[in-house]
């Protein structure tokens, strides 16, 4: 049906010989995080007519925020980020569904969610969710911008794992001295420190909106005539200089390097049982089969001291970055001597028994089944 206001909202664009409209109008976008560069991300989406824009984040609203924050108003203080941003980015264009996604991208993002869109923007401020949104766009074979910023400096990388299962990945890029900011974070191989903070980045509105606009930019071109290869735009705000680099795929890298091509994705109920009727793992000897789950999990809980603690009921099996490293210290002699057994691989076995008929706290496992990587979806049917 043709829509007299539509059409001419849009009517600037369409003078534009190398801009569709169309192809705008349909694209899906998940933009992870509604700091400085996220509104950004935001308003230039809905500005350009993108089809629909999912904001996902889970911090709220400070007032040291609205320097920085095109979206945000004092009025917003203490609520949630994207509920905020999603607000006022409806109110830009109509015609565009922006939607509210609050809470950690971790628990709220599935597998099969991420693969409804064409694209997903990083525009957080930690390496931890860079990495974990890296591992699950390459799983799902979806497009990946990421969007970084100092005072002075806008980077943008573009990763097409829709286009190339050769394209370099986020973690490609990246120096041992990014792991160890990670590990300011988590210790024991997953919990949290009781003492870690994320350094926070200073910057201004003009380096947040320049990176936003490219971010906006290289997502929408993911696709069509997109370049097959990864690449890394950087742009000096202050004198005006860039480059365009290509990102070339690292021999051994810890993301990327675990898949000679994209693992086939199994939806599987998460219930184990010694009688399983699910035929994605059938063998002769499922129960030797070592699957790798997505989050480290508790395995053992025991006192140096003390020995095996009734306080293991609360630790064991659940995941690791649930906790806080002082549970280290034992509840009963007080001393900080506390074993703690952290594993991301299991046998199926040892999950049937540790789990016997109810869920595994996972949103999915990899593993390998003859020769072939495959990811078992954990989250797509969670009530069966």
């Amino acid at each position: 049906m043709h829509d007299p206001q539509r059409t001419q909202r849009y009517r600037r664009h369409d003078l534009i010989d190398w801009f569709s409209q169309e192809q705008v109008s349909a694209a899906r976008v998940a933009v992870i995080g509604a700091g400085a560069v996220g509104n950004e991300v935001v308003k230039n989406l809905a500005l350009l007519g993108c089809g629909t824009i999912d904001v996902f984040d889970f911090d709220v609203v400070e007032l040291h925020n609205l320097t920085r924050s095109v979206l945000l108003r004092e009025s917003d203080a203490g609520r949630n980020k994207a509920e905020a941003v999603a607000e006022r980015a409806r109110d830009l264009d109509p015609h565009v569904t922006v939607r509210a996604v609050p809470g950690d991208f971790w628990d709220t993002m599935s597998l099969g969610r991420l693969r409804q869109y064409d694209c997903a923007i990083a525009a957080v401020d930690n390496f931890e969710a860079r990495l974990r949104l890296n591992q699950l766009c390459l799983i799902a074979r979806v497009n990946l911008v990421n969007a970084g910023l100092d005072s002075r400096w806008a980077a943008v990388e573009s990763f097409p794992f829709a286009a190339s299962e050769d394209a370099a990945c986020y973690e490609c890029t990246l120096p041992e001295s990014a792991y160890a900011r990670v590990a300011e974070r988590y210790s024991c191989g997953g919990l949290r420190r009781r003492a870690g903070r994320e350094r926070l980045i200073p910057t201004t509105a003009v380096t947040a909106s320049v990176a936003g606009a490219l971010a906006a930019s290289m997502a929408l071109r993911l696709g069509g005539e997109a370049p097959q290869g990864a690449q890394r735009r950087l742009l000096d705000t202050i004198g005006g200089t860039g480059s365009t680099v290509e990102i070339e795929r690292r021999e051994g890298c810890p993301g990327c390097g675990a898949f000679a091509r994209a693992p086939r994705i199994v939806s599987t109920r998460n219930r184990w049982s010694p009688h399983r009727d699910d035929q994605s793992v059938a063998g002769p000897e499922i129960g030797e089969q070592v699957v790798q789950l997505s989050d480290p999990l508790i395995a053992d809980y025991e006192c140096a001291a003390c020995g095996p603690l009734e306080a293991a009921t609360r630790y064991v099996n659940q995941r690791a970055a649930e906790f806080e490293d002082a549970i280290a210290t034992c509840p009963e002699c007080g001393v900080p001597a506390v074993r703690i057994e952290i594993r991301d691989t299991f046998t199926v076995g040892e999950l049937t028994a540790r789990f016997p008929g109810r869920p595994v706290p996972a949103k999915f496992a990899l593993a390998e089944i003859n020769g072939d990587a495959v990811c078992f979806n954990l989250e797509e049917n969670p009530g069966k």
